[in-house]
């Protein structure tokens, strides 16, 4: 085993989004473990100006570094369309520049896209995979979210990388205790970028008398841009537009349910589902029921809206109380603070 490397950089795509939140929220965790950390934005136009193995040797008296790197993977994130060989090339230089001195993580928040021929990811997703596949191999260990990706990376790295598979942890805060069912208000949340929420409303339309049954009064939209237009329900709706993570957080803690649309197999990447587990939320998925993954049952840990059986269903809130306790339980096996001690230990092995 190598000597502990001194120094902890994350690096990141530029700008906001879920991917940056993980990586703030990991290095305040990081932080209070006293283990501080370095985030360096990465994109093609910076590296043009100073490349990575330059930015990361800076104080090096014999010009090399000595570091462990975690690097935050989403394609979109680094490269038009998914498209970023020039990462590749950044991290290849590194690796030649330290040697044994590097210990490289790869967190895959994503892997590559997919859709239908009429689309560009359909096109676009080899040539993603290629990188993604390229990428595992370069890493010293290999970190994602859900079984799905693992397996994949498994098939395109080999078992002999490390690998650690967590569903990702909720974005805007944790609830150690929270609220009763009962006590919440009536009411479902939906959050997210304006596709995320427009999809799931969207899929909500012949789920209004499931609504209703459940005693859902009112729906909640909070996130950046305008309002959901179409709305196939005629509950009322107030958009909250956006909201700092705390405000977000009290908000879902007051709520009894939460709204998402999310195939099955891939939960737990979800951060709205994260969040809905986080802080206690009766999670109502609007997608077709598929294959139970990561340790998450539908009708048992959330309600999948289609797979109910119509106008006979009649909700029992003793059994919707401990659906929601069962996702609070199953999210506390994967929480912030343990997740950041396995991820920094991943790193410093």
């Amino acid at each position: 085993m190598r000597p502990e490397p001194p120094n902890l950089v994350q690096l990141v795509p530029p700008g906001p989004g879920g991917v940056r939140d993980y990586v703030t929220c990991l290095q305040a965790e990081w932080q209070r473990l006293g283990a501080p950390t370095q985030v360096i934005e990465l994109s093609r136009e910076l590296t043009r100006e100073r490349s990575l193995a330059d930015r990361l040797s800076d104080g090096s008296s014999d010009g090399t570094a000595t570091c462990s790197v975690v690097l935050h993977y989403s394609g979109y994130g680094y490269g038009q369309r998914g498209l970023c060989f020039w990462l590749l090339d950044e991290l290849r230089a590194l690796r030649a520049r330290c040697g044994d001195g590097l210990r490289l993580v790869v967190v895959f928040h994503e892997l590559y896209a997919s859709g239908p021929p009429w689309r560009s990811a359909f096109w676009l997703s080899p040539m993603q995979a290629l990188i993604a596949a390229r990428l595992a191999r370069l890493a010293d260990a290999l970190w994602t979210n859900t079984a799905q990706h693992a397996q994949w990376l498994n098939s395109v790295a080999g078992a002999a990388t490390p690998m650690r598979v967590r569903p990702v942890f909720s974005n805007v805060g944790e609830c150690n205790r929270p609220p009763a069912f009962a006590e919440r208000l009536p009411q479902a949340i939906v959050f997210g970028s304006p596709s995320t929420r427009q999809r799931a409303f969207d899929a909500l339309r012949p789920h209004e008398p499931t609504l209703r049954r459940l005693g859902i009064d009112a729906l909640i939209e909070v996130g950046p841009g305008a309002a959901s237009t179409g709305l196939p329900t005629t509950l009322p709706c107030r958009h909250a537009g956006r909201l700092e993570h705390s405000e977000l957080g009290r908000l879902v803690l007051q709520s009894r349910y939460g709204l998402l649309d999310y195939p099955s197999q891939l939960l737990g990447k979800s951060g709205v589902l994260a969040a809905y587990a986080a802080h206690g939320c009766v999670a109502l998925d609007t997608r077709p029921p598929g294959p139970d993954t990561d340790g998450l049952v539908a009708g048992r840990d959330y309600l999948a809206l289609d797979a109910l059986p119509g106008a006979a269903w009649r909700p029992d809130p003793a059994a919707l109380a401990t659906m929601a306790s069962a996702l609070a339980a199953w999210y506390a096996g994967h929480r912030l603070a343990r997740q950041a001690q396995e991820l920094l230990a991943l790193a410093r092995d």
